[in-house]
């Protein structure tokens, strides 16, 4: 019997592989002759992914520089955009930072390569991503970070608590939990150092930070939605049942390894960090959709993180990079070998599709930690309740920084959940102001 479920789990896989959807990789013609493309990402291994697209177009040689992401990376796109020189063909930018180099002017309009082409290919939020609050498309969508909810069986069901569907059910079992280990396991953590990871949860309601018509933005720090969900999180952090520990620090690693933290509120590509931290939970950790407001209404989420690429008009070969960026975010050998290199999560749909049943048919170490869990299907699920009408603004590098000095005075007990939010709204204007953007 066992051998029957396997061959059919198989063919399933087969069958899903067989259907996958390419890109219309014959309409982006590149330019002639020999061709080398600069591309600066900081996905682990994009260089072994990059000999695949060689092997097929080997008149395009890709150059992969890695300088590691973020800052580093910005800085030094920024300075080649002003400078007019030494910009790459293909640049990795993070969603919430696009809008800071479309300002710029420094990137292609896509729809001038054929962006619609492939447009029905993604999951439709990170093509509204790709847009950045414009008619034009700016960006290649590659990977995301839909939320979900990690728990740990083990500890849940050592303390009697069912796994919360909604956020009342969240705080009734945080208060549980937090009474019943005598204050030392905590239901959850609140991440009061990563504004974009607050700033999911707020998506996940349907609330919005900032709009754009034209020239004039929108800036809603201080929306009722975004007070809403800090003040209920503030009201668990006043009253101890959740911590607030930075996250991505041995501290709170350790509080994870010991069984301090009972649930995580993370993006898709947050599982695989527990795997490395907390060896010693393997099994007990399991995956369930991201705790609604609304019982039995429509489930939505919101998205932390994930990336996309441009194409910089300095590029003397846009069309060979354009062709490259459909192929390594939508055929299915850029996409495995992207998720077996880097474990990057796709948003091309046929992919999530292709990695699900892939999974199913052979769990991954990850499995394992997860108790045999394919959570590929809870975050491909996830990918699909995302609101499309979520934006970024060009200052928010500003307003990223400036997140923690308001949210600190709250978990500090010095400002209250609106007081801190209406701060951060003040001075974020403010800011956007003095550089010169027409924002109210």
């Amino acid at each position: 019997m066992k051998k029957l479920v396997a061959l059919t789990l198989l063919v399933s896989a087969f069958a899903s592989a067989q259907t996958f959807k390419e890109p219309p990789l014959a309409q982006f013609a590149p330019e002639s002759g020999k061709i080398t493309l600069e591309v600066w990402s900081w996905v682990p291994g994009l260089e072994k992914t990059a000999t695949l697209f060689e092997k097929r177009y080997p008149n395009i040689q890709i150059k992969v520089t890695n300088l590691g992401g973020g800052p580093a990376t910005y800085t030094k796109l920024l300075t080649s955009l002003k400078a007019g020189s030494g910009a790459p063909d293909v640049a990795q930018i993070e969603y919430g930072f696009l809008p800071t180099f479309v300002d710029t002017g420094g990137l292609v309009d896509l729809n001038t390569l054929g962006a619609a082409k492939v447009k029905s290919l993604f999951v439709p939020w990170t093509w509204s991503q790709s847009q950045a609050g414009s008619s034009s498309v700016w960006a290649v969508p590659q990977d995301g970070g839909p939320f979900a909810m990690m728990y740990n069986k083990k500890i849940l069901d050592q303390y009697k608590i069912k796994v919360p569907t909604t956020w009342a059910e969240f705080a009734t079992s945080a208060e549980k939990l937090s009474k019943a280990s005598g204050g030392k396991v905590k239901l959850g953590n609140f991440y009061s150092t990563y504004a974009p990871w607050y700033m999911a949860l707020v998506w996940a309601d349907g609330g919005n930070f900032f709009s754009r018509s034209g020239d004039q933005w929108n800036q809603t720090f201080n929306s009722a939605s975004s007070k809403k969900v800090l003040s209920y999180w503030n009201d668990l952090i006043q009253k101890g049942y959740v911590s607030t520990l930075p996250a991505f620090t041995p501290e709170y690693n350790n509080a994870v390894a010991k069984g301090e933290i009972a649930t995580a509120l993370e993006a898709a590509w947050g599982p695989n960090g527990y795997t490395t931290n907390a060896k010693n939970q393997s099994g007990q950790w399991r995956v369930a959709d991201l705790p609604q407001w609304t019982k039995g209404g429509k489930k939505t989420t919101g998205n932390w993180g994930g990336s996309s690429n441009v194409v910089l008009k300095q590029s003397k070969n846009p069309k060979a990079a354009m062709l490259f960026s459909v192929w390594l975010n939508g055929s299915k050998e850029a996409i495995e070998a992207n998720w077996t290199n880097a474990t990057l999560f796709p948003v091309a749909s046929a992919g999530l599709k292709l990695l699900t049943a892939n999974e199913t048919a052979k769990p991954s170490a990850t499995a394992t930690f997860f108790g045999g869990q394919n959570i590929l299907k809870p975050y491909s699920a996830a990918a699909a309740r995302v609101n499309t009408n979520f934006q970024w603004a060009p200052w928010f590098t500003f307003a990223n920084d400036n997140f923690n000095k308001h949210l600190d005075g709250m978990v500090k007990g010095s400002l209250t959940s609106d007081q801190a939010l209406d701060n951060w709204q003040a001075e974020s204007l403010r800011q956007a102001k003095n550089d010169g953007y027409n924002v109210k």
